[in-house]
């Protein structure tokens, strides 16, 4: 059995995934699949909490990597919300926490909007 859970919702111009447990190789591409169905319904913010991941491997990185990547070519807002410590010392020596939008909760995300 898998330690992975993601649900997805949208809200009037905001889409939100919320991905627990671990993001690695054997379910990267349901969590790709589930962000590229969101992107498809051009919200203006795309929001990726992962305040209940419990691991992420370098698979996992690309799958948020590329989210942000097309975000940036859509002209969409992207926030990434919460990653645990280990993922966010992964952002910080790959630099991806200098582009991409982490925020430290959700609520933070749609007040300052």
């Amino acid at each position: 059995m898998l330690n992975f859970d993601l649900d997805t919702e949208r809200q009037g111009n905001s889409a939100l995934i919320r991905v627990r447990g671990d993001l690695d190789i054997q379910v990267a591409e349901q969590v790709a699949t589930a962000l590229t169905e969101l992107e498809a319904t051009e919200p203006d913010l795309l929001v990726i909490d992962l305040s209940r991941l419990s691991f992420m491997d370098s698979t996992g990185m690309a799958v948020i990597a590329a989210s942000h990547a097309r975000a940036v070519d859509a002209k969409r807002e992207l926030a990434i919300v919460k990653p645990p410590a280990g993922v966010r010392q992964a952002f910080e020596v790959s630099g991806f926490d200098k582009v991409a939008n982490v925020v430290d909760d959700l609520a933070s995300v749609y007040h300052s909007r």
